[in-house]
């Protein structure tokens, strides 16, 4: 079977290590260099599932020295000033070993140790272009270039999309009274509100607010945003540096109708795309890679490899579905101040705060997906 994949970002990347490690010979595509694709400023939370992934093709133990991991996740509801936490004790029985409901990881360091496993396998064969010269070449061609792709545009693929009225500011920020092996979640009226350890003092803020008062954030010199951190960050945790310049960005939602066209298997994000909000993005992206591997695998469908696609998308459906409607609901959530919706609010905290079972729940749904 021929094999293509266009775009080698981490979810491009990661399916070519898969699927050359499960025989396959692949022609990857990318018309960015190394340095491109390594030098992007973003900041992952990687669960269970993606260290199964990365465990099961012999790239954890390259990586998880660069991983910062952390064994507490505080969620904190400012509206209704209540508060529960996600520990290891939450998790599986299988995952409670490794000591860590999640680990942050750094754009750049996971670039890093994908391209080696790239440029040592020899199943991969990489092509400085994003254009494939002849598509009847291939039997399947593995669309994995972004929200933004040009491979779903040219072939006008149809997807349920709109742009939160939101946007998101990220900065790295050195903190005060706060443990270097836990992270928030904090929910307010503007958004959700992360902080990510990456390690030391060192933090990652991921904040989710209006547009219009996230530009005005934005264009604070560093004291003043240092002071807006200090009323939204909880009792106790005080911001002591900026480390770069806060960035921001638009938030929008994609969901493909289909998450296939032809020989064409649409992966990651170029298939759906998430609020960030619980760090469900990459994780979810790199479960696409996992099970389409899987089917790729099956010795039947080698033979009937026009079938693939087709079982692909339908075998996605329920995992992106559900984390996307979860995160969503989780943003608004957030944003619900309104006094009718005061009640369930406060009966949701008083569940997940008193009952393990629901909590181990949600956490292991959004851990491991379907």
């Amino acid at each position: 079977m021929n094999i293509a994949i266009i775009g080698s970002g981490l979810t491009g990347s990661l399916a070519a290590i898969s699927l050359a490690k499960a025989g396959f010979r692949v022609d990857l595509y990318e018309r960015l260099s190394d340095e491109d694709l390594i030098n992007r400023d973003r900041t992952y939370a990687i669960t269970h599932s993606s260290r199964k992934i990365l465990e099961k093709l012999g790239i954890w133990s390259t990586l998880v020295s660069n991983l910062v991991p952390f064994q507490y996740l505080n969620v904190i509801d400012y509206e209704l000033n209540k508060k529960f936490q996600f520990i290891v004790n939450d998790l599986h029985l299988l995952d409670q070993k490794y000591s860590a409901v999640g680990w942050i990881a750094e754009h750049k360091n996971i670039m890093i140790s994908i391209l080696e496993f790239i440029s040592d396998n020899e199943n991969i064969n990489k092509i400085p272009t994003s254009v494939i010269p002849n598509t009847n070449n291939y039997d399947i061609i593995i669309a994995a270039d972004g929200s933004n792709s040009n491979t779903k545009k040219k072939l006008k693929t149809p997807s349920f999309n709109f742009k939160y009225d939101q946007m998101c500011i990220t900065a790295k920020v050195l903190l005060r009274g706060i443990k270097s092996n836990e992270a928030f979640e904090i929910l307010n009226s503007e958004g959700p509100f992360a902080v990510l350890p990456l390690g030391g003092d060192l933090f990652q803020i991921i904040c989710s607010q209006s547009i219009l008062k996230g530009n005005y954030n934005i264009s604070l010199p560093k004291s003043l945003f240092l002071d807006y951190l200090s009323t939204i960050l909880p009792n106790g945790i005080e911001p002591d540096t900026i480390i770069d310049s806060p960035v921001s960005f638009p938030i929008n939602f994609v969901f493909n109708y289909s998450f296939f066209s032809g020989k064409y298997i649409y992966l990651g994000e170029t298939a759906h795309k998430l609020h960030p909000v619980g760090g469900q993005g990459l994780n979810l992206c790199w479960r696409d890679v996992d099970s389409l591997t899987k089917l790729m695998s099956i010795p039947i469908l080698k033979n009937n490899h026009s079938i693939i696609p087709l079982i692909y998308s339908f075998s996605r459906l329920l995992d992106v579905l559900l984390i996307s409607i979860l995160t969503d609901s989780l943003v608004r959530y957030s944003r619900s101040n309104y006094n009718i919706f005061l009640l369930p609010r406060k009966f949701i905290f008083f569940v997940l705060k008193k009952s393990s079972i629901i909590r181990k729940f949600i956490l292991n749904l959004m851990t491991n997906g379907i």
